[in-house]
């Protein structure tokens, strides 16, 4: 029912862009010689829709967080090679946002929240989301990646954020599982049956994570509306998306398509949705756990 995988796409040859707005090619890293760090190539720089040039496939998410523009350089040490690429994002919200994607592997210290995995090293800071991209042997060149996302982080300004709706859901969820999805397009990946389209409708925003419960894996969706009707028509129709019964508060509990139990309840302008449960208790019982 739900896929938290990252798509992966591959970089397109690079190509000219437009200029002005904010300039994040300003915070790319500097050649260093004295620590043997130097760029193979000059900094590159795509605005909004001109972010399709530069990758195939993947675009869309990054629109769908606000995504306004790239810095893009490729840097070399001794045989190993990488790429910085700092996305400039709609806020410190989206920003943690697109990093939530790529928040599970091993995390190193480069001053701001990070994530290295199959070669790409993630982070976020204020509106900025970098990932730092090996280019040659991943292994090898993993020294060349935490310099260079130290170096960045170091130059981004602000300090890196967290949607405060994620405090309204429990602690403990597996990592990297949590998600802000301040809209559907944000949602594609993680639900392929409609549920995102029925669930975020016009100035809705949710937060989700997943929890170990015995052998089974429970997810919990917080979404918030810009008004108690707003929520309660959401209700009603992802109730009748999951083919769950219907019930005029939305106050319900079933078994969903998947064969797991589910549980809808609605409170005000919030919206509250636990699935993966192995019995209609334990999906009640959940759902209650969201704050």
């Amino acid at each position: 029912m739900i896929f938290l995988a990252w798509p992966l796409f591959l970089a397109a040859p690079l190509l000219g862009a437009a200029a002005g707005g904010p300039d994040s090619t300003a915070f790319l890293p500097p050649e260093a010689p004295g620590e043997g760090i130097t760029a193979t190539g000059q900094a590159e720089r795509f605005l909004g829709k001109g972010l399709f040039d530069y990758m195939d496939g993947g675009a869309e998410r990054y629109l769908a967080y606000g995504f306004t523009e790239i810095g893009v350089r490729c840097y070399q040490k001794g045989a190993s090679r990488a790429t910085v690429e700092i996305y400039q994002m709609g806020g410190p919200n989206e920003a943690f946002g697109m990093y939530a994607f790529n928040s599970k592997g091993e995390h190193p210290d480069v001053g701001a929240p990070a994530t290295l995995t199959h070669g790409t090293l993630a982070f976020h800071k204020d509106r900025y989301f970098v990932r730092v991209v090996a280019m040659s042997e991943p292994a090898a060149a993993r020294e060349l990646l935490v310099l260079l996302a130290k170096k960045t982080a170091a130059a981004l300004p602000g300090k890196p954020g967290m949607p405060e709706l994620l405090s309204r859901l429990p602690e403990g969820s597996l990592e990297g599982s949590r998600r802000y999805l301040p809209n559907a397009e944000c949602a594609r990946t993680t639900w392929f049956d409609g549920e995102g389209d029925a669930l975020l409708t016009a100035g809705a925003v949710a937060v989700l994570a997943v929890y170990a419960a015995g052998d089974a894996e429970i997810v919990l969706t917080r979404t918030q509306y810009p008004s108690a009707p707003a929520a309660l028509s959401a209700c009603q129709a992802l109730a009748k998306k999951l083919a769950l019964p219907a019930a005029k508060d939305c106050a319900v509990v079933g078994k969903l398509p998947d064969d797991t139990f589910g549980a809808l309840a609605v409170e005000g302008n919030v919206l509250r949705w636990a699935a993966g449960a192995p019995d209609a208790e334990t999906a009640k019982s959940w759902a209650a756990k969201i704050r």
